[in-house]
């Protein structure tokens, strides 16, 4: 059986923005989605995610991996686990490398600490590569939380393939972001679907 994983955002659920159409349309694909309500999702933390998502029960090896804004994070989170399997392909959308365009948020949507127990110091370019599969960046244009130009970056090192969505913000609720075909699309012309 064809597989995917689905991991949401701070603040998110499987069940908001795009994920119930991806999730539909994998699932007309012939894959079995996992779409999990990651815990305590209002300050993520990569040891949290990492313990529930291990003790799922999920069997995760050649997945599709998607993640979104925090949960892109916790995709390269486990990709850069000894103990989490190689990947099919993966999907980062709206990846959250850091907290630096975060300082011109408004304060009572942020808090300074929320995010202290989510990234790692850096990602290893070369396991990324080898076990990511085939990896995406999916990001709009005008993403005012994460950096195109960081999610770039790290495109570039792990070679893998880069999506902008003109004027999509961080392809969220607050951009009435309720699917993204460039995804679906993108993995059809690779033959990962």
């Amino acid at each position: 059986m064809k597989k995917a994983v689905l991991l949401h955002g701070t603040d998110g659920s499987p069940k908001k923005i795009w994920f119930p159409w991806l999730k539909h349309q994998l699932e007309e694909n012939g894959y079995e989605v996992f779409a999990p309500e990651l815990p305590q999702n209002h300050t993520p933390n990569k040891i949290v995610y990492d313990k529930f998502l291990k003790n799922s029960g999920w069997d995760f090896a050649n997945n599709i991996l998607v993640g979104h804004s925090s949960g892109a994070t916790t995709a390269l989170n486990l990709l850069s686990s000894d103990s989490f399997p190689k990947v099919k392909a993966t999907v980062l959308v709206g990846v959250f490398l850091n907290e630096r365009l975060l300082k011109s948020v408004s304060p009572d949507w942020y808090d300074s600490r929320q995010f202290e127990c989510l990234f790692k110091d850096e990602y290893d370019a070369g396991v990324l590569k080898v076990k990511g599969g085939k990896i995406y960046f999916v990001h709009g244009s005008d993403d005012p939380y994460c950096s195109i130009d960081d999610a770039k970056d790290l495109c570039n090192q792990v070679e893998g393939t880069f999506i902008t969505i003109p004027n999509g913000g961080h392809l969220s609720a607050s951009w009435n972001t309720t699917e993204v075909p460039q995804i679906i699309d993108q993995l059809k012309v690779d033959s990962v679907l």
